[in-house]
């Protein structure tokens, strides 16, 4: 579970600030300004979340956006990720992606490290990383999530693992809440109850609530 890019499988992740969260904000606990939790959970280097952050910053109302509040969590074995995610610095090569307006209005010059950009405190301010076992099978908060994505992880797993991870984010989401995985990854069948999904060409699910 390695560094990523900024801006990658940007399709899915526009649905978010789009789609998924003027649905979410229908919902009656919503009406009271309560935040809006999203878990990126396997965030490596934190290029998923602070991509979501900045979509989220650039698309959605400055109330709503002043909302979200984003857990980037990962297993970090080596301790790379947590230093990285804080101070928020990344190489040039690795923000290539991101479109030239929204590049400048979230990025500057690291005066510390060549080649290096800083991400804005206004993005930094609405991701929070924390160190985190999946296999714990227990939430990073115990605040329900609107918002789960677990992209890239879950095939490191067996599929019992798989199962029981994805039973925790079941467990872990409200009752309006949506999970998301990677196109290639197909949920468990033992799983499928749990979740309907709710967008045909993306891995895009919504948390069922009459499953039994």
């Amino acid at each position: 579970m390695g560094a990523t890019f900024f801006f990658r499988d940007t399709q899915t992740l526009k649905m978010i600030p789009y789609t998924l969260i003027p649905l979410i904000l229908e919902d009656e606990d919503h009406r009271s300004n309560r935040n809006i939790n999203i878990w990126s959970a396997g965030c490596a280097n934190g290029s998923e979340p602070y991509t979501l952050a900045i979509l989220l910053k650039e698309i959605l109302d400055e109330e709503i956006f002043s909302r979200i509040q984003i857990y980037a969590t990962d297993i970090d074995p080596n301790n790379r990720f947590e230093n990285i995610i804080k101070k928020g610095s990344y190489p040039q090569d690795s923000l290539k992606k991101i479109p030239e307006n929204m590049f400048l209005n979230n990025f500057i010059k690291d005066a510390n490290i060549q080649g290096n950009y800083l991400i804005s405190e206004i993005i930094r301010e609405h991701v929070t990383y924390a160190w985190h076992n999946l296999l714990s099978l227990k939430p990073i908060i115990e605040r329900p999530f609107d918002i789960i994505l677990c992209k890239n992880v879950l095939l490191h797993f067996t599929e019992q693992q798989s199962t029981d991870i994805i039973n925790m984010f079941y467990q872990s989401l409200s009752n309006s809440g949506f999970f998301i995985t990677e196109q290639t990854q197909k949920l468990p069948i033992s799983s499928s109850r749990q979740f309907e999904q709710f967008i045909s060409n993306a891995r895009i699910y919504k948390k069922n609530n009459d499953q039994f």
